[in-house]
């Protein structure tokens, strides 16, 4: 039985990345440019590492990403003045009309795919994955305990 919930689980991280690639298509910039650039817009001066911890991806990931962002005019990066290795990220005018962009096409699929739910049925499913997410973080933490005894 808990296979068939797990799978799922996977099945619906993968239609809800489909159907967010396929809503931000014509604007030029990957589902994941959009969710990092939203992030850097609610932390404008959070480093690489945060931001790539936050959305699961190396730190190098980030830095091409953001190289691709800065070349497209979504946003500006400025060494700090007392810290040369320190980058500022700015967002440009662009890159705050493709943010509130973001948001609006997020919403939109969000309600597509909770379409027909009513607000109790959306609470247990909320309540049921931070469950899962609990329990994985957990795993997750005694293995890394598990490894650091061997």
């Amino acid at each position: 039985m808990h296979k068939k919930v797990l799978d799922l689980f996977r099945q619906t991280d993968q239609i809800l990345k489909r159907v967010l690639s396929k809503k931000v298509e014509h604007t030029g910039l990957y589902r994941s440019q959009h969710r990092l650039l939203m992030y850097l817009g609610r932390h404008p001066d959070c480093s690489q590492t945060a931001i790539a911890e936050k959305m699961d991806i190396s730190p190098a990931a980030v830095a091409v990403s953001m190289k691709k962002l800065e070349k497209a005019g979504y946003i500006r990066r400025q060494s700090d003045a007392e810290d040369n290795r320190i980058n500022h990220v700015a967002i440009t005018d662009k890159g705050k009309e493709a943010i509130n962009n973001s948001f609006v096409y997020f919403q939109e699929v969000e309600d597509a795919l909770c379409d027909g739910f009513t607000e109790e049925e959306t609470r247990q499913l909320e309540d049921f994955f931070r469950r899962i997410i609990q329990n994985g973080d957990e795993y997750y933490r005694s293995l890394i305990r598990q490894e650091k005894n061997k």
